[in-house]
């Protein structure tokens, strides 16, 4: 459950950020600092790996059960990453469907 609710917030976040408006200026002036920070913060899917981590780090679910838990929260972003591209691709169709 814990694995959902974190692709929910990723996905959410990468979308504001790599999508919305308001994070416009945001980019840009990454991309201005850094090609490569430009497209990271314009890029949802890749964001979102970023994010998981943060949020597993933060969080610590415990999705495996290896006696390594650096492999098991490694994985487990890696888990919440790939959930949440997939609710990131709806996002962003649902918001062309609408016009924005």
């Amino acid at each position: 459950m814990a694995v959902l609710l974190l692709s929910f917030v990723t996905a959410s976040i990468a979308f504001t950020v790599s999508e919305t408006v308001v994070f416009r200026t945001f980019r840009e002036t990454a991309t201005r600092w850094s090609p490569w920070l430009g497209k990271l913060f314009s890029c949802g899917y890749c964001l979102g790996h970023w994010i998981a981590l943060a949020l597993v780090a933060a969080y610590r679910p415990r999705v495996f059960s290896s006696p390594f838990a650096v492999l098991d929260y490694g994985l487990t972003a890696l888990l919440v990453a790939w959930s949440a591209a997939f609710q990131w691709i709806v996002l962003v169709i649902l918001f062309k469907v609408a016009g924005k």
